[in-house]
């Protein structure tokens, strides 16, 4: 399935209820995204301060017939204690055993549900379309 020929992927994090993303919200995150390409923020401190570090994602990919350890994602997080964050997006074309078992050890784990069949190509693209940061780890699922 290409991503031309999907008009809506269901998508919920552990706070929200389900939205919608559609064509049209793919294509404008896209753009918003290459205006920012080549910049860093500076985040406000607490103390009045510019935090000069880069934001980062890591996004998940599981196609269908695919799985991840719950392990794998864990050891590319950041220490307790650690001040960094780390956004966590887990894109599945269909549902996956994977699910629960993530949801219960990453804190604040964001949910892109595919249709079944959604290719891993579309699925990287629907998460790279949500992901806030200005690095981003790619992790893959193994086959099941």
């Amino acid at each position: 399935m290409s991503i031309a020929g999907l008009d809506a992927v269901p998508s919920h994090d552990s706070f929200a209820s389900p939205t919608m993303i559609t064509l049209h919200d793919l294509e404008r995150s896209l753009v918003m995204q290459h205006a920012r390409i080549g910049t860093t923020p500076a985040v406000p401190q607490g103390n009045g301060e510019r935090r000069r570090t880069p934001r980062k994602s890591l996004i998940v990919v599981l196609p269908e017939n695919h799985e991840v350890s719950p392990d794998r994602v864990t050891e590319r997080m950041p220490a307790e204690g650690d001040n960094e964050e780390i956004d966590v997006i887990l894109a599945c074309a269909g549902q996956s055993a994977s699910i629960a078992a993530l949801q219960r050890r990453v804190r604040d784990l964001q949910v892109l549900l595919a249709p079944p069949g959604t290719s891993p190509e579309d699925l990287r693209v629907l998460a790279m379309n949500r992901a806030p940061g200005d690095i981003v780890t790619l992790l893959n699922g193994t086959p099941v």
